[in-house]
């Protein structure tokens, strides 16, 4: 019986196939040899079934001085607000602010029309001059050889003359050569000048200066009132600010104390943060605040004053962080991310995909020990930055395991490579 050559092929391959594959059991294939201890190590104990078979990465620990930050968002407020109001009631007669622009303390913002006020002045300054000429007169008067003391003398000499006359009378009548007529008529004569005299010397001199010097002091109060009234139909900027409104128009009519205007204090905001009670204590006056405000940047301000008493509601504490702003970029009623830098630490960068939290939402992550050992140490968040965060609480020279620690736990031996190039 003859065999095709076909038919010798086959059983020659199926014969060579099926030695290559019994070939191990006699003749042990040379794999690749460990490079070093660590590999040879870890080689055998995969064999041995003490080390996870995954690959797992390395950080070595280099710690760098990073601020320590306390973190919080607060509202921005305006430094002050001045509610601009109107003096005297009057008609408005010019308007020379504008809103949303910066003025100045004591530019002009609206003329109101000043009506007789120019005429009613001009009449007391007339009636001051008159009351101050009475005034000095009195003085004079009253003053050493004035008036009065002249008419004194002159009243004394009458008095005396008028008493001789009646005693010359009274002898002349004893005598029958006057009669009892002309007596009495001397009689009348003496008692006018003792009248005289007794009304001059009766005449206050205290009396009437005060008179004339209250009316003349009346007169300077009215004439200071009209002024006053004057320089009211003028209103001006208090303070330098924000003019944020106008509430009149021109040609309107105001009454006395009507708003007329708003003035915001942009130069200068206030962030007011709440604090939580474990972090007051880290914060000074003085301190630099790192401010974040979405769509106009970073700003930098400092604390200015930190609140002595919890806030009831929140149980924190207020911190007042002053913040310049020349450029008028930032409004009241924004919302920034403040960071308060308190202190500097020495902390390692790292990806927040290394780090772990425990169940007693302790912060931690897992390093190598000396026997290759896994080991989970507990770490704080110094800050974070971008896509990385710094942590402190690790030695320099630790190794910090980074990629596939997920799937190793406390005590388990590892085998690791030592990732050469760090997150930065």
């Amino acid at each position: 019986m003859r065999f095709r050559s076909s038919y010798i092929y086959a059983i020659l391959i199926a014969v060579i196939v099926t030695g290559w594959m019994l070939s191990d059991n006699y003749w042990p294939s040379a794999g690749p040899t460990p490079q070093n201890s660590e590999e040879l190590e870890a080689s055998e104990n995969l064999k041995a079934g003490t080390v996870k078979p995954i690959t797992v990465t390395a950080l070595k620990v280099e710690n760098q001085l990073a601020p320590l930050k306390v973190r919080a968002s607060g509202v921005t407020r305006t430094l002050f607000e001045i509610d601009v109001v109107a003096r005297r009631q009057g008609i408005v007669k010019d308007i020379s602010g504008e809103e949303g622009s910066w003025v100045e303390a004591d530019d002009i913002l609206i003329e109101l029309d000043k009506g007789t006020l120019k005429a009613d002045i001009e009449a007391a300054r007339a009636d001051l001059d008159a009351a101050t000429a009475v005034y000095n007169d009195a003085k004079k008067r009253f003053g050493e050889n004035g008036e009065l003391e002249m008419q004194l003398r002159s009243a004394e000499a009458d008095l005396e003359a008028n008493k001789k006359n009646y005693e010359i009378a009274q002898s002349l009548v004893k005598s029958g050569v006057q009669t009892e007529l002309a007596l009495s008529q001397k009689k009348a004569l003496l008692k006018a000048a003792e009248t005289r005299l007794f009304e001059l010397k009766n005449v206050s001199k205290e009396l009437e200066l005060s008179n004339s010097y209250a009316r003349l002091k009346a007169i300077d109060s009215n004439i200071l009132r009209l002024e006053e009234q004057m320089k009211f139909t003028t209103i001006k900027v208090p303070k330098k600010g924000w003019l944020e409104e106008l509430k009149v128009e021109k040609g309107e009519f105001v009454d006395e104390n009507r708003p007329v205007a708003r003035i915001l204090g942009l130069q200068s905001l206030v962030l007011d943060m709440p604090i939580p009670q474990t972090s007051i204590g880290k914060i000074t006056i003085g301190d630099p605040v790192e401010i974040n405000f979405l769509g106009t940047g970073a700003k930098i301000g400092r604390v200015d004053k930190i609140a002595a008493a919890a806030n009831e509601s929140t149980r924190t504490f207020d911190v007042q962080i002053e913040l310049e702003n020349p450029d008028g970029l930032l409004r009241a009623g924004m919302t920034g991310e403040a960071s308060i830098i308190v202190d500097q630490v020495k902390a390692f960068k790292v990806s927040p995909a290394h780090l772990n939290v425990n169940d007693d939402g302790q912060l931690t992550v897992k390093i190598v020990t000396l026997e290759s050992l896994v080991k989970v140490v507990p770490v704080q968040l110094v800050r974070t930055t971008g896509n990385f965060a710094y942590i402190s609480g690790l030695k320099d020279g630790s190794l910090l395991l980074t990629t596939g620690q997920a799937f190793l736990s406390e005590g388990e031996l590892v085998s690791y490579s030592l990732d050469q190039e760090k997150d930065n």
